[in-house]
This record gives C-alpha cells, structure tokens and sequence, in this order.
C-alpha cells in the first residue's frame, strides 16, 4: 500500500516524518469506506486532515501564538491595567515532557525522510538483498529478483493511489456531515496484476501474500498468511516477523483489541530478540497500544507506553500524550487519584494542565462541557495533596496551576513546598502584588532581572532547562516574536516603578525588554525632555550598535490613506537608535532645533539639515520677503511629506509606533482612568506630566498642521492675487481639507479673498473649495455636477424651508453650484422657466454668497405672492492680522 499517498501535501513535517509507523505498508481493507491516517490516538478521515490539524493547534499542540484577522500589535503592559501586569505565564507541553526523566528506551524510532511508500519499497528492498545474499541461491539471480520484486511493489502503489482518489471522491458534505455519493466504480485490485514472483525467500513470499489478500478486502486470509509466517522456524523469519505482527495487530484493531495488543506485544518481543525492525514498529507499536488503552479508559498504562514510544524518539507521541491528558481532565466523573500517586502520570497531567490554560476544550472526548478549567485544576489540586505528594519539581508545576486557575492561597501553599527558581519566585512576586505590596515585589523582580538578563549572550545551553526556559507570554514584541521570562519580568518591573514614579528607571526596564509602546509612553509624556536627554546621553550615547540589527521599516507614507509595509511579527528594533531618533524629534517641536541632529539616525540627517536650513533662511529678516516665502514653503513641504520621521510622535496623537497607521495603545486618556487600579494606578504627577508633555496641536497627523502654519507664515510674504500665493494657499489647505475642513476652509476663504484673480482663485471661487493642481501648480479644469431633484423633504426635517402652499419641485445643490446651474436642470427636467429673482422669492432664508453643496433648494411652479426677497449678506472675509491657530514656531 502506498502510505505516502495517503497523507496530504500539507501536513506538518514534524507530523508527516511520524507516520510511516502507522501504515507503513498495508492499510485497511479497501472497502473500509473511511480510509484512514493515524496520529497519535486521534483517528481521523483523509479528508477531513486540514480540520483535525487546525484542531489539534488550537488546543495549544504546538507553541506559536494564533491571532485573529487584523493588525497584530505588539505587547504593552501600561494599557492593559491589573490584568496585564498579573497574567499568568504558559508553559510548553512538548518542553515540559522532555524535562522528565524517562528510562532509556528499550526501540529506537524510525524517523522518515522520504515518502513512506518509498521508503517501506526501498526498506523490504534492502532486506530482500541481505536475505537472498544469505541464501544459497545463485548470486546472478539477485539483481533479476530484485528487480521483478519492485515492480510488483509500484504497481500495489499505483493501485493503492487509484483507491485513494476514488474513495476521496465518494464523500460529500450534506448539511454538516459526511456521507457518500455514487461516483465511478472501485478499482480492482486484479486489474493492476499484481502477483507474487518467484524465487522470494518464503517469509518475503508470505508477508506479500497477506498484503494481496489483504487489498482484495480478505481479511481473514491476510491474517492466515501473516500466521503461518510467524509458525515457521526462526531461520526462515529473520526479516518479516515484525512487520507481520505489525499488520496483525492493526487488523485486530476494531474487531478484538485485547487480540490486537497481544500482536503489538509480540512486535516489541521479536525487535527485543533481534529480528529485523527496519521500520522502527517497535516503537511505533508502543502507540498503537497505547490508543487501545486509551479506549478502554485504561489511562495510567496509555500514558506509561506514549512516554516509552516519545523516549525512543518518535516525537508524534506528544501529540498522543496531550490527546490523552485532554480526554482525562475531560471526564463528567474525573478519578485523578491513581495518575496523582505515579509519578510519570502526574507530570503529564499537570504539564498538560500548565500549558493549555487557554485552550481546555472539554467537550472533546467525551468530555463534560460545563467544566471549567478552575474546577478542574481544584480538583486535581487535591488529588495531589491526598496522594502526599512532595516531589519540589512537581511542587513548581503545581504552583504554576494553581496560579493560572486562580487558586492563590494554593499556589502559596505550593510554592513553599518546592525549590526556589525563576517560577516559583516570579509567581511569589505576582502574589506580593496581589497583596498589595508593590515593593518588595519590585525588589524580587529586579533580583530575578538581574539573575536572568534579557541580553544574555551565553549560547550554551542549561545543562537540565528548567520549567520557566519554556514559559511563554502570549504575544510578542518588538525585541523577539515571542516574549521570553526576562523580557517579561523586566517590562513588569518597568510598570511597577512607572507607578511608584520612579520615572527613569521605568523608562529604562521597558525599553530593554523590548515592549516599545511602554517606553515611547514613559519618555515622550512622562519625562520631561531635559530628563529624556539626560537619559539617552547617559545609557544610549551615539555609538553604533554591537550587532547589525534590521531597522524598522513600519513608517507612515504621508498620504491620506497609509500602508503597513511590514508584518509586525518580523520587526527587530534597535531600541539605541529608536530612543535617540524619538528624542530628536521631540527636540524639534520643542524648536530646540540645534540640539536635534546628532540624535537623529544617520540617514536622517540630510533631510533635518536641509529642513533646518529652509527654517533659518524663513526667518532672517534680512532676506528678501519672496526668499523667505519660498524657504518657508519648502520647510513647510518637508514637514508635509517626512513630518513622521521628523517631528512626529511616536504615541498619541501620531502613533509612529504603528506607523501611522493606527490609534491603539497606550493614550494619557486611558491611563488616567486607571487611578482606581491597586497596582497600575497612574499617579496624579505622571497624568500632570503627560498632559503637559503634549504636541502641539495635540491632533491626528499634527504635523499636518505645522506643516499648514509654516505654508500661512509664507504666504504672509507674497503678494495678494498672484500665482505663488494661490498656490501656497491651495496646496496647504488641500493637506487639512479631507481630515479637518473647518481648519482648511480658513486656507480657502484667504484663497478666494487674495487671490480671486488668479486662475486658481477664480476655480477655488467656483468650487466653494479647493481644486485640484497639476505638477506644474495650474488647476486642472473642473465643471460642477448639475443639481439634482429631490422628494420633497419632510417639514420637520427641512423646516428651515417655507415655500409657503405653492407647487413645485425640489433641488439639491452639488459643489460648486449657482442658482443659474437650478435653473438650467428646471429647464432641462421640467421644460420649466424661472428667473434668479423667483428662486430667491420662493427661498427667503438661503444666502446667495454661501451656498454650500448639500443645501436644498425649492423651485416653485408660480411666482409665491407672500415672499420676501432676502437681503443679500456680504461674503465672509478674514482681517489683515488673522492667523491660524497652529503656528508652534516663532518665524
């Protein structure tokens, strides 16, 4: 049979390398409808792999961490309140297994490297060679042997790959579930000839006999075969006795388990007298056994012969052991007490428990799904307590359980009884927390900080790792994808002293374990920027980093719509780099502008130069007004197109750290909510402080505004009603007109007051707003939509209107519109007639010089009698001195 075949193209290596074992060679019988692949004790349809495997990561088989649909955000502590600061870390089963001490393994697995039908050809193959070598045969005969073998092997491939698109094809999906459908006949296995050769040593020609019979769906002859191989004498068996207990086992399966195991047995009996086990059955016959088990709720021994097939090195089995430790902790009646006493049972169950919080699924197996993962590890709390346990490794494990479930006066209890290490005593500091003792937490923290560096640069490995080298923190940061313990306990150390304003300090646990959001937080709104300089001067001098570390390249576009260009799971920082370029950015909104440049990043450099020297020629008084105007403008498009990186922030309101792209993470707002918290609580001087350490305009994409300012501040150095102010004007405003258009609207009222002569002026007059320029700064030609008729409008809603009994229709107005362009639509619509002076009768509250797209305007059939024409209000105009509200900088 060929198992290869059988497996799809997507598994998992560490999946697909297992599986030979299971089916090696010959399958199920053909007309067994639900062909099936085995993992572990999880049976499952071929088609129905990609689901099962999607399940089996979801009850947390494998470490990484899975995320909904949307951005991914690193992880931040000051945000999160309590929660984050006291949540329980994760273990990893598959760490947590090797960390047991198992006895050496009596098999040693076989791990696969090619496709399995391949590999059992070439394997039965290599044992044909030696066995016909041995023989007394001639040797010329060999190659001949050889050869007429393999054929027949490829054709029972080509056989079994027919039956596996064929049964494929015979399931459908009907309302939910699985059923069959008519669709071509079955292949036969006679059709492919596959027969067996001559000259095969006999246990070669036995073994191919059942695997005939057992294709053809004769089951009761493959086993009559495989029988009569093993009853022959030990000399004509040497290579074939394992693998025909093999298939007698899984033929026994379903029909008689406790027969099944006998055979499973008998395999690991004959590897252990040294008969040829090239496959590694043996082992794999381990789990085999152990699925058995397993479905008579015989889980001490299931879980005992996993552990011996993981210790021969087939990795699958911890795969099987967390299926197993799920169905356990799944039962309505759980009895807990034996597994608690056996000291190997008790670890699997309580890593299992350690390193599924997030994932328990009762409901599985049989399981009781009103449990909860409380009442569950309570009562294995218990067991355990009642079986006397003392072991101290166990002792940690326990802690880590109780912690995680919420059992705090438990996971003291624990935490006494075993060993001091990382854990237990990063737990002790949460519970101290809990108590309210910010201090000495805080002391236990920066001991462990100090103990376990996140800068750790020994490459060697822990002779025995311990339980927290396999922790983890759901989420990642910008220093690692995963967040490791030190990261994580030295960020938590960061926000305890955030809270007890100890503000430098803060900034400088969070920023060396990696959580960006945190620090950017801490030194752009809690330090003041002498305080920050003072900082970075001392910690992060202008030095080039020790290791050449990939740059972040989430940055903002400036445009209207930004884009991510990076996944944020794959950004490394170089946190010297980043705090130095956040504090030159500070530095120049503050206009602190000649103490900027040596902290921007190199790369930088020439824009801030070239930017700084349009600011100093905008402001020498001494220079012609149509200089500055021009080196102002060019500072104020600079700002426009690299305000992010030049003076954007890295939080609120810009949120560089997202790259523009996002409003998410830690926001004064949000911590001065959590001054109720017990440990979190943001102290009335750090909100005082953020508050004060704001930009200025504290608006989304603020430097859009100072970029806007810098073009008002030229435009007060050109003459009225030329070609460079209208350009000035209408390009500034254009960059606030989609995000705020009462600021813009203040760029097009000066547009049209100056510049009404120009070409621009004249459209942005036409428009009621600002039009569109080309690259050479000239409008590109605009013509208004007409109006469009409307129902009438419901007094209630329009009561602003009065047109009084007369019939008529009803318009509303689309930029740029006039009362000509009504008349014009009435005309073509209606064949309808009606003068200025008509519309303006039957509209006494509209005001010609403000019509605005939007506004409605009623078109009667006949002249109202009762109307009074309105008396026309005069456009709205700015004085001479009027200058907009967002001009941070003297010019």
């Amino acid at each position: 049979m060929n198992v290869g075949s059988m497996l799809p193209a997507f598994e998992p290596k560490l999946l697909r390398c297992q599986m030979k074992k299971v089916f090696f060679a010959e399958s199920e019988p053909a007309n067994q409808l639900d062909v099936t692949v085995e993992i572990g004790l999880k049976r499952r349809t071929k088609f129905s792999t990609r689901c099962t495997l999607a399940g089996m990561a979801a009850i947390g088989c494998f470490s990484w961490s899975a995320f909904a649909c949307g951005p991914f955000f690193p992880n931040s502590l000051l945000d999160g309140g309590d929660t984050a600061l006291l949540a329980a870390p994760v273990a990893n089963f598959s760490s947590e297994l090797a960390r047991l001490q198992l006895p050496a393994a009596k098999f040693k697995a076989s791990i696969t490297t090619n496709d399995y039908a391949t590999e059992t050809i070439e394997g039965e193959l290599a044992d044909l060679r030696k066995a016909l070598k041995a023989a007394d045969g001639p040797s010329t005969d060999l190659p001949d042997i050889l050869h007429r073998y393999r054929i027949e092997r490829e054709k029972l491939v080509k056989y079994r790959k027919a039956m596996d698109v064929w049964a494929e094809g015979r399931y459908e999906e009907i309302d939910g579930k699985w059923g069959r459908k008519q669709s071509g006949s079955q292949p036969s296995l006679d059709s492919f000839g596959v027969k067996v050769i001559e000259g095969l040593p006999v246990e070669f020609a036995d073994y191919f006999r059942g695997c005939l019979a057992w294709h053809a769906e004769n089951t009761n002859e493959a086993r009559l075969n495989w029988e009569q191989l093993l009853q022959r004498p030990a000399s004509e068996r040497k290579y074939r006795s394992t693998w025909a207990a093999y298939m007698l086992g899984k033929s026994w399966e379903e029909e008689n388990p406790d027969q099944a195991i006998t055979y499973f047995r008998q395999v690991q009996e004959l590897a252990a007298q040294g008969y040829v086990d090239r496959l590694g059955l043996a082992a794999a016959s381990l789990g085999w056994e152990a699925r058995l088990h397993l479905a008579q709720d015989n889980f001490e021994s299931a879980i005992e012969l996993y552990l011996q097939q993981l210790a021969s090195g087939d990795v699958s089995a911890n795969i099987s052991l967390s299926w197993t430790a799920a169905k356990i902790v799944g039962q309505k009646r759980r009895n807990f007490g034996p597994l608690a006493v056996n000291p190997r049972t008790r670890w699997v169950i309580s890593s299992y428990l350690i390193s599924h919080k997030d994932y328990l699924d009762y409901s599985n197996n049989g399981g009781d799904p009103t449990s909860s993962a409380v009442s569950i590890v309570s009562d294995w709390l218990t067991a355990v307590e009642n079986a006397g346990v003392k072991d101290v490794e166990s002792a940690e494990q326990l802690a880590l359980a109780a912690y995680q479930a919420g059992e705090w006066d438990a996971a003291e209890r624990w935490i006494q009884l075993a060993k001091s290490t990382p854990t237990t005593q990063w737990l002790q500091a949460k519970l101290l927390l809990r108590a309210g003792k910010s201090a000495p937490a805080a002391e236990l923290l920066a001991k462990l900080t100090r103990l376990f560096p996140v800068d750790n640069t020994n490459t060697n490995p822990p002779a025995r790792p311990g339980l927290q080298d396999g922790l983890r923190i759901e989420g990642f940061s910008y220093l690692t994808n995963q967040i490791n313990v030190p990261s994580q306990m030295l960020a938590e150390l960061g926000a305890i002293q955030l809270a007890r304003r100890e503000y430098t300090e803060s900034l400088d646990a969070l920023l060396r374990a990696g959580f960006w959001m945190d620090a950017a937080y801490v030194a752009e709104r809690v330090l003041s920027v002498n305080e920050l300089k003072t900082y970075v001067d001392r910690n992060w001098p202008g030095l080039p980093p020790p290791l050449k570390i990939r740059p972040p390249s989430m940055v903002e576009t400036n445009a209207d719509e930004v884009e991510v260009v990076e996944d944020y799971g794959a950004r490394r920082m170089d946190f010297r780099e980043e705090i130095r370029h956040l504090l030159a950015r500070r530095l120049v909104r503050l206009d602190r502008l000649s103490e900027a440049r040596e902290y921007f990043p190199k790369k930088l450099q020439p824009d801030f130069d070239l930017l700084l020297q349009n600011i100093i020629a905008g402001r020498n008084r001494s220079t012609r007004s149509s200089q500055r105007a021009e080196a102002l403008f060019v500072a104020a498009q600079m700002i426009r197109e690299q305000g992010m990186d030049l003076l954007g922030t890295e939080v609120e309101p810009d949120w560089r750290v997202h790259g523009g792209q996002f409003e998410e993470g830690v926001a004064v707002a949000q911590r001065a909510s959590f001054t109720t918290n017990a440990l979190l609580a943001a102290s009335e001087d750090e909100i005082t402080r953020a508050e004060a350490n704001h930009a200025a305009p504290e608006q989304r994409f603020h430097y859009r505004y100072r970029a806007a300012s810098f073009a008002w501040a030229a435009a007060d150095f050109l003459p009225n009603n030329s070609d460079e102010l209208a350009q000035v004007l209408c390009t500034a405003g254009s960059w606030l007109k989609n995000r705020d258009p009462d600021t813009a609207d203040l760029f097009y009222k000066a547009l049209v007051r100056r510049c009404r002569k120009t070409a621009i002026g004249a459209q942005a007059d036409q428009m009621r707003w600002f039009p569109e320029l080309d690259t050479n700064g000239v409008p590109i030609p605009w013509q208004p939509d007409p109006p469009i008729q409307i129902p009438e409008p419901e007094a209630e809603a329009d009561a602003f209107f009065t047109p009084g009994p007369v019939m008529g229709y009803w318009y509303c107005l689309n930029r740029g519109n006039v009362l000509p362009d009504v008349i014009a639509a009435v005309r073509t619509d209606h064949q309808l007639s009606v003068s200025v002076e008509e519309l303006i009768q039957a509209n006494a509250q509209i005001n010609t010089n403000q019509l605005k797209a939007g506004q409605k305007i009623y078109v009667p059939l006949a002249s109202p009698s009762d109307a009074n024409v309105p008396s026309s209000e005069p456009e709205q105009t700015l004085p001479d001195d009027f200058k907009p509200p967002y001009l941070p900088w003297k010019i």
